[in-house]
């Protein structure tokens, strides 16, 4: 067809049928519930002028395929009032369901880098009539026929119909208005910019706004107290409190009227929850997990924080009774947190009623019964804790950033009744607390009336008033002295070192800049009385020595450098000298210290160095004062056996290191500490090595089973150990009938040794081993390197295995996972022969095709990562050789890979030999457009944009199929990158305004 033919024969054909396509339009609009009715469906056939412009423009005007060359012959368009109602057409499927939509056709029409910032907005798709309509009489004659449907808002269509008409339309000439028509296009661009975009973003914001607000009357209609009443089951609450979050209490006119009302509801509902078991949920695809209490729960938590403003008493008291039954920990910390953000001093709240929140938080918490008050303790900490704070802090969020702002809280004499009454309060709770642990948690709390502001201005005033109630704290805990642990005591000198220092300052600051010299006197007498008094115990000076890392020294509190270093040797020579001064006259004392020193609870593996050296050193230099001390140890004493042992050892009284090992093998009660023992570098004792093992597997001690099976790989082919494979071997078969995995995590040495001589049987043993891992993570990576050094095809074959098992198969630690997320040191060895990999690859394929690509192929592209050159060369040989069941295969691994471009030329060949097979040519694309983490706004728009520039070496390929497959996929990854800027754009817009917006109402009271 030329233009000639189009004008005199066919169109009042394509007239026809763009009005039978707005016709099939308007009436599934119609048909179609919840759709958006447009302003207006329009239609046309193409005028032949404007066509004839077209194609003169093109340098076409003589084509006798008209019909293929131009896709918008036949036209309509949908003109929609807003953009919600045009991305709830577009997420709909009806054009789908009623035309059949030309492959590669639609476009969005945005402003892009690669459009040059063209204003134009629209989304296009170009289609036929469905066959099913074809075989109708009143549509055969639309056969073949291609129509254009255009979907925008009326804002958009205004401006491309005005614009169009101005400044397409109406050429001028050459010579005449080209500096005129400049400047229109130039206002044009501006209108759309200035005043029609922002308009559109406006209305539709006022939209979404409208509809969140008739979703909450709608709520509120229905009387929410009496729908939580009546729930029936936990998914029903949860519905009903994410819609009062999200639609209702935002937009209550009195939100303290309404939060009265539904406090009792909402603790009715949380109690309700915990005795309901969780109902599926029924969906059309199946049942899915129905909530639980807990998701009930956290919800009314976020309901009650977000308007913990509205009533600060009534939420403090409708927290703490959510928390007083709630029997998950993770829900009491997320109270405890939100008592937090409701007791903090915040700037905002703050300006309207200074310290009066906190005072009033406080004098409730006076009421309670000390009874009561024990059972929430970490409730009230947390507001007196807050309450005693210099810090005020806020937070302003936009819509690309948070502001935070800090400051000094203003001193006054509010202020300072809140921090006497809070301070009292923790006095009291110290005095009531029953152990170290409650005792540290209230010291805590009490710092922070010590502290100034960190990073803000403060006032003297503020200065002084800490400094007065450091000072109070001081003297109260010196009074109780006497009754408090070693280990606290440790810790608050400590602490109180760094107050004097600071007091220090202000007490040397002749000109008493700061107003405060007399305040910080008082804190370093305290500061010297409390030292001085507890320093009078001899027996807490010797512990100091001996253990943990906070303790203070005389050259402490002179010496600013004396830290570290200096602490250490000063520790090691008081040591030293403690063992000469131990003699048969003070020997009960010294026993009574280090049996209290033995005592210390610790998770620090700093605590106790020195006082393992010292019973060491203790050990070897008295042997026999050792023997009388291990004679009537207690357990925690005898947990320092190892060192005993080490001392003995090496001391002149081989005599008392036989009889002490040999009593200890036969009790049978510390064997970890033996076997502890014998890794000792200066120890070698084979023949003991041997019996130790035998009775710990006799006396079934996975413990000290363990240890010794870390001390044979440690020392493996030395002489400290005598047949070491039969040792090996008869640790791990004792641990793999238990499925004991311990040592693993604990086999952090290098055991070379033990690699180099890897017999087969010994392998499949730790093999065995690591099978029952429910993880392979570092710590089990670090053996496999070492195994994979020597056999690496064993290493792949137990990968193999665990992908055998189920996946997500529950164990007691944890779902099972086949293979790790990523390698930290593994991959290295194992990508050094592509060849076996792709054979063990291929042989898993075989076995699991349908999660392969997840299991088996996520393990072959951590192996190698990025697609080395040798792997992807080694896919092109298989590809080559194989058929499709090797393509498959290949592709399932590359779909696991980030688009790397080193990945391109194993997708070419699959391209150049299967470009007819879509399933395949859609794996290629999902390969390509693989991309990992992105950032910022339009990061995944730059992705795609890195994809379609990967592409154009593509375009130069001999090979055609590969040409034309790129050529497509160009033309979509644009489309993509066009959706995706629009899509980016849209919620940027919507973001800002609904942060910033002047009468935005999310940002009224409760935020």
């Amino acid at each position: 067809m030329n233009l000639d033919d189009y004008e005199k024969q066919y169109f009042a054909k394509y007239q026809a049928f763009s009005e039978t396509a707005r016709f099939i339009l308007e009436q599934a609009l119609r048909a179609t519930e919840n759709m958006p009715r447009p302003q207006s469906v329009q239609c046309r056939a193409k005028e032949v002028e404007s066509l004839r412009h077209r194609l003169a423009e093109a340098g076409n005007l003589d084509t006798q395929t008209l019909e293929q060359d131009r896709r918008d012959l036949a036209g309509a368009r949908l003109i929609f009032y807003t953009n919600n109602d045009v991305d709830r057409f577009l997420a709909s499927r009806l054009i789908h369901d009623n035309f059949e939509i030309e492959e590669d056709s639609t476009k969005v029409h945005h402003p892009t880098p690669e459009n040059s910032g063209a204003r134009y907005r629209a989304i296009h798709y170009t289609v036929r009539l469905r066959e099913d309509r074809l075989h109708l009489p009143e549509y055969a004659q639309f056969a073949g026929l291609r129509c254009e449907i255009q979907v925008q808002t009326i804002l958009n269509h205004a401006w491309s119909e005005t614009s169009h008409d101005v400044v397409y339309k109406d050429k001028l000439g050459d010579g005449y208005g080209e500096r005129a028509m400049q400047g229109i296009t130039r206002r044009f661009e501006r209108i759309m910019d200035e005043y029609l975009i922002p308009a559109g973003y406006e209305i539709q914001l006022a939209q979404q706004e409208y509809e969140r607000v008739r979703q909450g009357k709608e709520l509120f209609d229905k009387d929410i107290a009496n729908l939580l009443n009546n729930a029936q089951n936990n998914n029903e609450r949860y519905e009903i409190l994410s819609q009062l979050k999200n639609y209702a209490m935002p937009y209550y006119d009195d939100p303290q009227a309404a939060y009265e009302g539904l406090k009792d509801p909402l603790l009715r509902a949380v109690k309700a929850a915990r005795n309901t078991e969780p109902v599926p949920i029924e969906t059309t695809y199946g049942n899915t997990k129905g909530f639980d209490a807990d998701s009930v729960t956290r919800l009314a938590v976020e309901i009650v924080e977000n308007l913990r403003y509205v009533d600060v008493v009534g939420t403090l008291q409708l927290l703490i009774d959510i928390y007083r039954d709630e029997p998950n920990e993770g829900i009491r910390q997320q109270i405890v947190n939100a008592i937090k953000h409701l007791s903090e001093y915040n700037i905002d709240a703050y300006k309207q009623v200074g310290p009066m929140l906190q005072m009033a938080l406080v004098d409730y918490l006076t009421g309670i019964s000390n009874t009561e008050l024990d059972s929430i303790r970490p409730i009230a900490l947390t507001v007196w804790t807050e309450a005693i704070q210099s810090d005020i802090t806020g937070s302003k969020w936009k819509a690309d950033s948070v502001v935070l702002s800090t400051g000094a809280v203003p001193a006054s004499a509010q202020l300072r009744e809140v921090r006497d009454k809070a301070i009292t309060a923790l006095f009291a709770t110290y005095d009531r607390s029953i152990d170290d642990a409650q005792k540290r948690a209230v010291l805590s709390a009490l710092d922070a009336a010590t502290r100034t502001p960190s990073n803000a201005q403060y006032s003297n005033e503020l200065l002084a008033a800490t400094l007065k109630d450091a000072t109070r704290i001081v003297d109260f805990i010196a009074e109780r002295a006497k009754a408090t642990s070693y280990e606290l005591l440790q810790h608050l000198e400590h602490q109180f070192l760094y107050d004097y220092f600071r007091a220090k300052d202000l007490v040397d600051d002749t000109e008493n800049r700061f107003g405060s010299q007399a305040e910080a006197e008082a804190l370093v007498t305290a500061i010297f009385k409390f030292r001085d008094t507890i320093n009078a115990d001899h027996q807490f000076v010797q512990y100091k020595v001996l253990v943990g890392y906070e303790s203070v020294y005389a050259e402490h509190w002179t010496d600013t450098e004396f830290d570290f270093k200096g602490a250490d040797e000063y520790r090691r020579q008081e040591a030293d000298r403690y063992i000469d001064e131990i003699n048969a006259e003070n020997e009960s004392d010294w026993f009574e210290l280090i049996a209290r020193c033995a005592e210390t609870n610790s998770n620090d593996l700093a605590t106790f160095p020195v006082f393992s050296n010292f019973l060491l050193k203790l050990a070897e230099r008295k042997p026999e004062v050792a023997e009388r001390l291990l004679a009537k140890a207690s357990d925690n004493l005898r947990n320092f056996l190892a060192a005993f042992l080490h001392g003995l050892a090496l001391s002149a009284r081989r005599d008392i290191y036989e009889r002490i090992f040999e009593s200890e093998l036969e009790s049978a009660t510390k064997l970890t500490g033996l076997a502890r023992h014998l890794r000792h570098p200066n120890i070698k004792e084979p023949d003991l090595a041997v019996r130790l093992l035998n009775r710990a597997i006799e006396k079934e001690d996975s413990r000290a089973v363990t240890e010794f099976l870390l001390f044979a790989l440690e020392y493996y082919g030395t002489d400290k150990l005598a047949d070491a494979d039969s040792l090996v071997r008869d640790a791990l078969t004792f641990l793999n009938q238990r499925r004991d995995t311990r040592w693993v995590y604990h086999a952090w040495f290098p055991a070379t040794k033990f690699y180099e001589e890897l017999t087969p049987e010994r392998m499949a043993q730790v093999l065995e081993s690591l099978g029952y891992l429910r993880q392979v993570d570092y710590q089990a990576e670090h053996i496999l390197v070492g195994l994979a050094k020597r056999q690496p095809e064993a290493v792949w074959d137990y990968f193999g295995a665990r992908l055998t098992q189920e996946a997500g198969e529950c164990t007691k630690e944890g779902l099972f996972e086949a293979v790790p997320f990523q390698f930290h040191d593994l991959e290295k060895e194992l990508s050094k022969n592509p060849q076996l990999a792709i054979s063990k690859g291929l042989s898993w394929f075989a076995r699991d095709r349908k999660l392969f690509r997840f299991r088996g192929g996520r393990l072959l592209s951590n192996a190698f990562k990025n697609c080395t050159p040798e792997f992807a060369i080694a896919l092109v040989e298989l590809i080559k050789s194989g058929g499709e069941i090797e393509a498959d295969f290949a592709l399932a691994v590359l779909q696991n890979y980030h688009g790397e471009t080193s990945t391109h030329v194993i997708l070419k060949e699959i391209v150049s030999r299967y470009s007819d097979d879509a399933s395949k040519m859609s794996g290629v694309e999902i390969s390509i457009d693989n991309s990992g983490v992105v950032f910022g706004e339009l990061g995944f728009a730059d992705s795609l944009r890195a994809k379609k520039e990967s592409l154009a070496e593509w375009l130069e390929d001999e090979r055609p199929a590969v040409k034309i497959f790129a050529a497509k996929h160009i033309r979509e990854l644009e489309r993509r990158i066009t959706e995706e800027q629009r899509r980016a754009e849209t919620e940027r817009e919507m973001r800002r305004r609904s942060y910033e917006g002047e009468d935005d109402p999310g940002n009224e009271a409760g935020n």
